[in-house]
């Protein structure tokens, strides 16, 4: 189970970032111990301000976090970091959260613009872009047409229906869990 969970965090955090956070957050999985930035920085053999950054970019994603402590000789802060494999089912509630309000604005921006789309290279302008130039395509000057986005509010509102229930579905058994 925890492998799942670890590849899960893993390919989120790959969708998010891209590659380069990977080893970092890898190596706090195998740990499975909080440790600090240097003590990483110097384990993958990668300079210190390079491991922070990609701390700092897999906290923001909620995929690590830190506990911060302060060193009684030199008075410095101390970051603690750990994976948050535990929280997993919270990271993946926000992240159709953040799905969930892309979709709904995608919806609202098709809802309140008309559409023109050009038969030869299918790209679509709005009405002020169509009027503008004329309702002729401004790459091959091909007269548009008129372009019905109907089937597209359709499949976003079920898309987001789909997702509202599952986000409602995730949210009572988390909270009946918690309780």
């Amino acid at each position: 189970m925890n492998n799942d969970v670890d590849g899960l965090l893993k390919e989120i955090a790959r969708e998010l970032l891209g590659e380069d956070v990977i080893e970092v957050l890898s190596f706090l999985l195998e740990s499975k111990t909080e440790m600090t930035d240097e003590s990483m920085a110097s384990k993958l053999n990668i300079k210190v301000n390079e491991v922070r950054k990609k701390l700092y970019a897999l906290a923001e994603h909620g995929l690590v976090s830190y506990r911060r402590t302060r060193d009684k000789d030199t008075g410095w802060y101390v970051y603690y970091w750990k994976a948050n494999s535990d929280q997993i089912n919270d990271i993946l509630l926000a992240r159709k959260r953040e799905i969930l309000n892309k979709l709904k604005s995608r919806l609202e921006y098709e809802s309140n613009n008309e559409f023109y789309i050009c038969p030869e290279d299918k790209n679509k302008y709005t009405f002020e872009e169509a009027f503008e130039n004329e309702f002729k395509c401004p790459k091959c000057g091909v007269q548009l047409t008129y372009y019905d986005s109907g089937k597209i509010k359709e499949l976003l509102e079920k898309k987001i229906k789909e997702i509202e229930e599952e986000i409602s579905r995730e949210t009572r058994v988390g909270s009946s869990e918690g309780s």
